[in-house]
């Protein structure tokens, strides 16, 4: 439904109205434990939709940070994207992800859109009591009101009645694999961390021979899916990104649209490309290109300015897949 006035008039308690704001109000709900945003101090960006999105890593690289600063501004509130429709909406995502689940065959992937439909609607309470909070804070001001934070305190509660919901419905990667696999996958994520710190990732567009361009890999969460390493998060220059579990691949082209690709079946191939003549195109492109990585079921080909951290990766990857 379209909202026309970015705030409404709502009774909250006896006795107290507010101005209620009807913009998306971010936050990294179901996305990491209370507190631990201000432990690490690294920032959660929402990549568009509800409980999908990306931890930003420290970085000197410019492209990278201009990269974040890109997608941070596109989640600034504004008029115009509350009356287009352009700001996140939980009962947009909630009608999107029924409609997923109602259409999709393949059962892993239904177990991930199943979580997602339960962890929207816990995320989407939550979600209403942040801005239920912050506009009794805005009406209170500066005042020391003892109702209003009385009523502050009661919302609160409400917020942490939430997270236990929140922590009974999400699906946990760690709950889904032995105990040797997990520990093997949590090595896979260390080692993906240096390649995802290379200065320079090149995805080569098959659909234009000679293009390179450059793609960040960064720790993400997609869907709400739970993991205390995060997952792994690659993305293509064609929109698709791609994150690790450990037993399969999620190539995801939104948040409702995607495959669920067994790991086992997955060949990734580090290649030094020091052995390897490079074309004419590839030296204007990415002249100081190292090696690359193929995953040949999915027509993927990245190139990276470093060698052993990529050689790392994949032996990591090869590891975890025979514990599977």
């Amino acid at each position: 439904m379209m909202k026309l006035f970015p705030y409404k008039w709502v009774k909250v308690a006896d006795r107290l109205h507010v101005f209620l704001s009807n913009h998306y109000c971010y936050s990294d709900f179901g996305v990491r434990e209370s507190g631990e945003m201000h432990y690490s101090g690294r920032c959660y960006v929402v990549d568009g939709t509800p409980g999908t999105g990306f931890v930003e890593r420290e970085s000197g690289s410019h492209s990278y940070n201009q990269f974040v600063r890109k997608k941070q501004y596109r989640l600034r509130p504004s008029y115009w994207k509350l009356l287009t429709g352009k700001e996140p909406s939980f009962d947009r995502a909630l009608a999107e992800a029924n409609k997923a689940l109602a259409n999709a065959t393949n059962q892993r992937k239904r177990d991930f859109l199943e979580c997602y439909v339960n962890a929207l609607t816990v995320a989407g309470k939550e979600e209403y009591v942040q801005r239920v909070i912050g506009a009794i804070k805005d009406k209170m001001g500066h005042r020391n009101d003892r109702f209003m934070v009385s009523v502050i305190s009661h919302y609160k509660n409400k917020a942490r009645q939430l997270e236990h919901e929140m922590d009974a419905v999400q699906w946990r990667v760690n709950e889904h694999c032995s105990q040797e696999t997990y520990e093997a996958y949590c090595e896979m994520v260390k080692a993906f961390t240096r390649v995802a710190a290379c200065r320079r990732i090149w995805h080569h567009n098959p659909r234009k021979k000679h293009q390179y361009n450059q793609v960040f890999f960064d720790l993400g969460v997609f869907d709400y899916i739970r993991s205390d390493t995060y997952l792994p998060l690659m993305r293509d220059s064609l929109g698709r990104q791609m994150y690790l579990l450990p037993d399969a691949m999620i190539v995801a082209h939104s948040a409702v649209d995607f495959d669920v690709l067994p790991l086992k079946t997955l060949t990734i191939v580090c290649q030094e490309l020091a052995i390897v003549e490079p074309t004419e195109d590839m030296l204007s492109s990415i002249g100081d290109a190292a090696s690359m990585i193929e995953i040949p079921k999915l027509g993927l080909n990245f190139y990276f300015n470093h060698y052993h951290a990529i050689r790392d990766f994949v032996q990591a990857v090869d590891k975890l897949k025979s514990t599977l």
